[in-house]
């Protein structure tokens, strides 16, 4: 996947948008360019915060606070595990058109809440830095 991020990377500096760069994203996987991963896979997104968009259509970046565990799942829909987004339970997020889906599973409360704690320091340091790096609420993302 690291091509894919780093070409994303690319195209956000020359300009286009996230629903354009999505779009680039997908044809690249549909002509063959990409191919998605042999085997499932999990990636740790245990960080205290993160920047992203929120959906394929927004136009802002937003910071917030949702540790979880990402799972390499091609083709399963919430339908297939009973997921309810930014529930407590496992849910399913589409990638895009084809099979480049995964699940997703917060990690609990308590999980957040010492993680949050114990990179107290570092996110006071990034906000200071800059006001974008401020996380919105008392941890924000899911609660």
């Amino acid at each position: 996947m690291l091509p894919v991020w780093m070409d994303a990377a690319r195209l956000r500096a020359q300009g286009l948008g996230p629903r354009q760069v999505y779009e680039e994203t997908m044809k690249k996987f549909d002509n063959g360019t990409y191919r998605k991963p042999a085997r499932a896979g999990i990636s740790y997104m245990i960080a205290p915060f993160m920047r992203t968009y929120p959906s394929p259509d927004a136009t802002e970046v937003v910071t917030m606070s949702m540790p979880h565990y990402m799972f390499y799942a091609p083709n399963v829909k919430d339908a297939d595990i009973g997921g309810k987004p930014l529930s407590q339970y496992p849910f399913a997020l589409p990638q895009g058109p084809g099979p480049h889906d995964v699940i997703i599973l917060l990690v609990g409360q308590a999980e957040k809440t010492k993680i949050l704690a114990d990179s107290a320091d570092l996110l006071s340091e990034l906000c200071s830095y800059r006001k974008f790096l401020c996380l919105t609420s008392a941890g924000g993302g899911h609660e």
